[in-house]
Formats: C-alpha cells, sequence, structure tokens
C-alpha cells in the first residue's frame, strides 16, 4: 500500500525525515540556532509546479537536487561558501511519503550544507522557497554586480542554451526515469538528449565563484534569466556598456542554429563574470564573451562577427 502524506500528518512526515536523515536532528525547535557567521550572504527562490517545474519530469531526488542547485547559484554568483538552507514547503496531502522522502534525498545531497529548519504546509500544489544563508568572508571582496569597469573582459563559465525548449522536449520524451535519467521515450537525438540531461543536473559554481574572488575578480551574476538579461543588469547597475561577441562554440550543439533564442532562455546557472583584462580563464573552462566599455548601460551583441538586434533580452517572472 502507498502510503500518503495524509495517512501520517505532518508530525509523523517530519519525524520520518528526521528518521531516514540524522542531520535533521537539528531541527525541533521554534528557530534555528546557527553559530557565528562572518558577512552573512544570504538568498531566496521560489519555485512552483506547473510554474517552474513538474514532477513527471525526473524521479523525486534529480527534481529536489536540481531545485537546490538553482538556489545555490545565487551564492555562487557571490564569491560566498553555502552554509545552510531552510526549506519552505507547500504540498497536497495526497502525495506520496515516499515521494517527498526522495525529494529529500536531492535536497540534501550536499554534504557540505545543512538543512536547517524551514516549514510544510497545506496547498493544492507543490510549492518550495529555498532561503540559503551563505559566508562571505570580507564584505569589500564579494562579487557584485555594480562592480564592471571600462576595459575588463567578460567571460561565461560554461555553454550556454540548456533550456531552450526544454519544457517541450521533456513532454515530447514522457520525462525521465531513473538516476541515470533514462527517457520514458527513445524519440529525441543524442545531441537534445545531453541537453535535457544538463537542465536537469544544473551545478552550481561555489567553488568557481569563491576562486574568482581570491583572483580579484569583484563583478559577477550567474544565468538564470538568459545571457542577455544578466548582461543588461551588469551594465545597468555598473553603469557601463556592454558588448557581447558570441559564436557557436558558446553554445551547446542542439542550439547552435539558434544562438538567440539560446541566449534568452536563461536556467543555465553558469557564472557571467568581469575581469580585468590580463587575466584568463580558460583553462578553467571559462570563455571570453565580451567586455565592457564606459557608457550609460547598453548591450549590444555581435554574432560570429556581425551585429545583431536583441528582441528579447530573456525570462520576467511578471510578463504576461
Amino acid at each position: 500500500m502507498k502510503q500518503l502524506i495524509s495517512d501520517i500528518g505532518e508530525r509523523g512526515l517530519i519525524g520520518r525525515l528526521r528518521e531516514i536523515f540524522p542531520r535533521f536532528s537539528c531541527i525541533g525547535d521554534d528557530s534555528a540556532v546557527l553559530s557565528e557567521i562572518r558577512c552573512p550572504v544570504v538568498t531566496t527562490d521560489s519555485f512552483f509546479e506547473g510554474t517552474h517545474f513538474y514532477r513527471w519530469w525526473a524521479p523525486p531526488q534529480i527534481l529536489g537536487r536540481r531545485l537546490l542547485e538553482a538556489a545555490l547559484s545565487d551564492i555562487a554568483a557571490m564569491g560566498a561558501r553555502a552554509k545552510w538552507i531552510f526549506a519552505a514547503l507547500s504540498l497536497d496531502p495526497g502525495m506520496r511519503v515516499k515521494w517527498i522522502e526522495d525529494f529529500y534525498r536531492g535536497l540534501t545531497e550536499r554534504d557540505d550544507i545543512i538543512l536547517a529548519g524551514g516549514e510544510t504546509v497545506r496547498g493544492e500544489r507543490m510549492g518550495i522557497t529555498l532561503t540559503i544563508i551563505g559566508e562571505g568572508e570580507e564584505p569589500e571582496t564579494l562579487l557584485r554586480r555594480s562592480s564592471l569597469l571600462p576595459g575588463d573582459n567578460l567571460w561565461v563559465s560554461g555553454l550556454i542554451g540548456r533550456a531552450l525548449d526544454a519544457p517541450l522536449l521533456l513532454e515530447k520524451i514522457g520525462g525521465f526515469e531513473g538516476n541515470d535519467l533514462n527517457p520514458r521515450m527513445d524519440n529525441i537525438s543524442d545531441v537534445k538528449l545531453l541537453q535535457l540531461r544538463d537542465f536537469m543536473q544544473p551545478r552550481a559554481e561555489l567553488e568557481l565563484g569563491i576562486e574568482l574572488r581570491k583572483t580579484g575578480v569583484r563583478c559577477a551574476i550567474d544565468i538564470s534569466d538568459g545571457l542577455f538579461s544578466e548582461a543588461e543588469h551588469l551594465s545597468l547597475e555598473s553603469e557601463v556598456n556592454v558588448i557581447l561577441d558570441v559564436d557557436e562554440s558558446m553554445f551547446y550543439d542542439s542550439v547552435k542554429d539558434r544562438p538567440m533564442a539560446a541566449s534568452a532562455a536563461g536556467e543555465d546557472f553558469i557564472l557571467l563574470f568581469g575581469a580585468a583584462n590580463g587575466l584568463d580563464f580558460s583553462s578553467k573552462g571559462c570563455s571570453m564573451i565580451g567586455r565592457a566599455e564606459s557608457g550609460k548601460g547598453e548591450v549590444s551583441a555581435f554574432f560570429d562577427g556581425d551585429e545583431v538586434n536583441i528582441n528579447s533580452t530573456g525570462y520576467d517572472h511578471m510578463e504576461v
């Protein structure tokens, strides 16, 4: 018999989670008690089924880890070290207990971060809000959107375009099953399958963010709403012009024929950062993608040397 959340209730569910995950033993009081934090860095992300994900996309452990890494990406973009997570869940009582247990396995998969508390409430659809507290050491060394300087080069830490048409492609294959992410229907090319697997398994660039900060880099942002959108954020916050110079080598093979759409798709969860001329990060798997010049916050883009029109900068949470 498949046990439902309604069969054991909120207290029963929390008790099960504490039994399965011994590190949850710190959860039990009205508030979490944290050790001293040097320069706290805090971010919050919300994800709702039907808007940001669907349960049929992949096994619950994969989904839990995906949402965790997406939230951690904001900490990485500051060059901070993630320390604690707080998870507030909205759950349908008709959901299976086993599904939630596996979801938490993904949410707590990283050994370097502690789930320190949260909330569980009843809701018509599943939703989760993750608050992450990190440590930034010296405040003046943190990576900021407003620290891009004229003459800096712009770099990206990975390939662009993993989210382009991803929901439609997932629907085409019926989602993934198993921790190896095997498509339920075998009707997709290998290059698109690679894109989809990377879409489901982002990895926040926490180590790279810390290394950039220690190298003297002072400006970064994570690409969650699209390359063009994030470049616009940097240009406006730093009051400089940004010139993007991209070529097909910077994109997934599956989207190389649609570089403009891929640049606006978002959810790459890689870093876009500015660094002084002369610093080279190619050995870290990064690619130079543009530069900053004196100006008033404008973005222009060139593809293979030809200027292109930017019709859409990227995802807007309030766009209708």
